[in-house]
């Protein structure tokens, strides 16, 4: 039986991994949000990209989340977050994440430092292991700058997104967000943006722009992440607080 050598100690070699589609869910107090939306659009990407079709129905996911979150004594009076993958062997995974400080979305207290990175993810901008995979190589290369976030630009240095998460820029009271794939992160944003009776206009933003707005934010299945700097910019979170006070209107699903 092959196998490698770690930090000098023989191990068994894993398998090789296996790609998969993935949607992570927000669990609100042991109800998953959105759930339907979620195995939909995960639906659509398996026929686009595998070719089959995804025959498990929201009720059934539900079920085993609930049984996972149990299982990993997950508390039930904060959010928790599961990532449902769907592979190109025909298996469905549910992988649970760490729970949440907080009880729905929320604007996380953590304001963390952003560094634009130019890189490309094979097979497009969609939710695939693939997309993951060079995150956690982009995030790797942005720790040499002191930055935990990457806002991540195409080839032409047009910004695409805030690690793997719909991004936002605001001047004064305007809200501007690059095109990107429709998900359940960026509806609940432009969700949340309308509650707080603000605009948002969607257009390319250019990496070198990033230093004239006032806010970053970003929008994930934990809600609000707000940027504190890129580079030399440094940015307040007056609007994204804003925003956040919509938040337990959209953390009810």
């Amino acid at each position: 039986m092959a196998c490698l050598l770690r930090n000098g100690a023989p191990e068994k070699l894993p398998p090789a991994p296996t790609p998969f589609i993935y949607q992570t869910v927000h669990v609100r107090r042991g109800r998953p949000l959105l759930l339907p939306q979620h195995t939909a659009l995960l639906g659509q990407y398996v026929r686009a990209f595998f070719g089959y079709d995804l025959r498990h129905n929201p009720q059934q996911i539900e079920r085993q989340i609930a049984a996972l979150l149990e299982a990993n004594r997950q508390p039930a009076s904060v959010s928790s977050f599961v990532r449902i993958e769907a592979t190109a062997d025909k298996e469905l995974r549910l992988v649970p994440s760490a729970p949440s400080l907080y009880d729905g979305y929320a604007l996380r207290s953590l304001r963390p430092e952003a560094a634009p990175l130019r890189y490309e993810i094979p097979f497009g901008d969609r939710p695939t292991s693939a997309r993951l995979e060079a995150l956690r190589w982009a995030k790797a290369l942005v720790r040499n700058v002191g930055a935990s976030t990457v806002i991540r630009c195409d080839r032409r240095d047009l910004v695409r997104a805030a690690d793997d998460a719909p991004l936002f820029a605001v001047l004064g009271e305007r809200i501007y967000t690059p095109p990107a794939p429709a998900s359940i992160e960026r509806d609940q944003a432009l969700r949340a943006i309308d509650a707080a009776r603000l605009g948002v206009t969607e257009q390319e933003i250019g990496r070198e722009q990033l230093a004239r707005f006032d806010e970053l934010f970003y929008f994930d299945h934990r809600g609000i992440t707000s940027l504190s700097g890129c580079g030399e910019a440094l940015y307040t979170d007056i609007i994204a607080a804003r925003i956040a006070r919509t938040l337990p209107l959209i953390s009810r699903g």
